[in-house]
C-alpha cells in the first residue's frame, strides 16, 4: 500500500505592482507637502489614512470632497521593545515600536518611538516627528506613514486605559 500525499510545504512570494490610485497619489503629494489627508466616510463617518476612495465597512465610494486633514498627534495604544541581537542592530541600544491611533481616525499607525524602554506606556500623546522623504519612503513606507521617521511624546497628560480601550475598540 503506498501513503498518498496529505500536505506539501512550499515558499511562496508574490510581488504586485499596481498603478496608484487618485486617493493615493493625493495623499502622496500631501505627504510631500508634510501634511496628512484621510477620506471621511460619508455614511459611517469613519475616517482612513491613507484614503482608500471607498469606505472598506461601507462600501461606499470616496473622494477629494470627503477629504480631511489631520494632525500628526495621537496616542500610543500599543507597543513593543525591540533588543538587539546577533542579527539586526549591531552595537545599537533598544528600539520602542508602536501602534497610535491618530488623532480623528480610526486607523492605527505603527512606528518608531523615541523614548528609552523603560519611559514607554500606553495612553502616552505623541507627535509624529517629519524627517527628509526619500522615493523608497514613498513606494513602501512599511507600516508607518511616508516621511513620518519617528513619534515622540508631548508633554500633554497621557490618556486613562479606559480611553486607550476604546481606541483600541474603534480600530478599523
Amino acid at each position: 500500500m503506498t501513503d498518498h500525499v496529505k500536505m506539501l510545504h512550499s515558499v511562496v512570494s508574490l510581488d504586485y505592482e499596481r498603478p496608484p490610485t487618485l486617493a493615493t497619489r493625493e495623499y502622496l503629494d500631501a505627504v510631500r507637502q508634510k501634511r496628512l489627508i484621510g477620506h471621511r466616510c460619508p455614511e459611517c463617518g469613519r475616517v482612513y489614512l491613507p484614503p482608500k476612495g471607498y469606505c472598506p465597512v461601507c462600501v461606499v465610494a470616496t473622494d477629494n470632497r470627503d477629504e480631511v486633514n489631520l494632525p500628526t498627534t495621537g496616542v500610543l495604544v500599543t507597543y513593543t521593545v525591540l533588543n538587539p541581537d546577533a542579527l539586526h542592530a549591531l552595537g545599537q541600544g533598544s528600539t520602542c515600536r508602536g501602534t497610535v491611533m491618530l488623532d480623528g481616525t480610526a486607523v492605527p499607525i505603527m512606528g518608531t518611538i523615541s523614548v528609552t524602554p523603560a519611559e514607554i506606556h500606553t495612553g502616552m500623546r505623541v507627535r509624529g516627528v517629519w524627517g527628509e522623504l526619500t522615493t523608497a519612503d514613498m513606494v513602501d513606507p512599511g507600516w508607518g506613514v511616508p516621511g513620518l521617521k519617528a513619534w515622540e511624546p508631548t508633554g500633554e497628560p497621557d490618556v486613562g486605559a479606559d480611553e486607550v480601550q476604546r481606541l483600541l475598540s474603534e480600530a478599523t
